[in-house]
């Protein structure tokens, strides 16, 4: 089994990708979404390099992840939460201690995995929560997760008005051209969404909700 582009989205959002090399709080250098094998200072790569990197370290993580699969027989959702898992914190043994604990205990556990130093990690959390989700299969897609309690509302090819005026007002501060800002969500303004969203390790559905309008309220 491989890990599907849900899975990788959700790596992509919370490794962030750094197309030069930097010195991690490990001390090792790296680049890209948290590549360090043969990483030197001042290394440089494409966005391509990246994403090939990327592919290579999951291919790491995916065969920690099937070393269980004759214990649990994971379905995608689970893999893919469990493979994002295993490349942020290297296996899943402890996880499942060893493959022992049920489907239920294991996604319990996932959320006792946010501390570095000593330290609960907001950043750490919010992943934990979003594998814990994505393992349970209640991950929606973008536009589905909107709440009556969200401030902005979802936009999608066809809406219109002030609020698609402040996306493209957005979008085009962020190096992300949508023609003209006229408040009309066209085809160019999806287009911009759909590569802010590849860019972001969001899904690419070009549809603005929740998650899109965080990453684009990120200075």
């Amino acid at each position: 089994m491989n890990i599907s582009d849900k899975g990788l989205a959700l790596i992509k959002k919370y490794e962030g990708c750094h197309l030069t090399a930097y010195l991690c709080p490990a001390g090792y250098y790296t680049i890209g979404y948290g590549h360090t094998a043969g990483v030197e200072e001042g290394m440089t790569i494409t966005q391509e390099e990246a994403d090939a990197y990327l592919l290579e370290d999951c291919s790491r993580s995916e065969r920690e992840v099937e070393r269980y699969n004759n214990e649990y027989g994971w379905n995608q959702n689970e893999f893919d939460a469990l493979v994002s898992f295993a490349y942020n914190i290297g296996s899943i043994h402890q996880l499942t201690a060893g493959g022992t604990r049920s489907r239920e205990e294991i996604a319990q556990k996932m959320l006792e995995y946010a501390s570095g130093g000593g330290k609960t990690l907001p950043g750490l959390v919010k992943r934990r929560k979003e594998e814990q989700t994505l393992f349970l299969g209640l991950l929606q897609p973008e536009g589905e997760q909107q709440t009556e309690q969200s401030a902005r509302g979802v936009l999608r090819e066809g809406s219109e008005g002030e609020e698609v005026k402040g996306l493209q007002t957005l979008l085009v501060a962020k190096g992300y051209p949508v023609g003209e800002i006229d408040g009309n969500f066209g085809t160019d303004t999806k287009a911009a969404v759909v590569s802010f969203q590849e860019a972001s390790g969001l899904m690419a559905d070009g549809i603005v909700g929740k998650n899109t309008w965080a990453q684009l309220d990120i200075i």
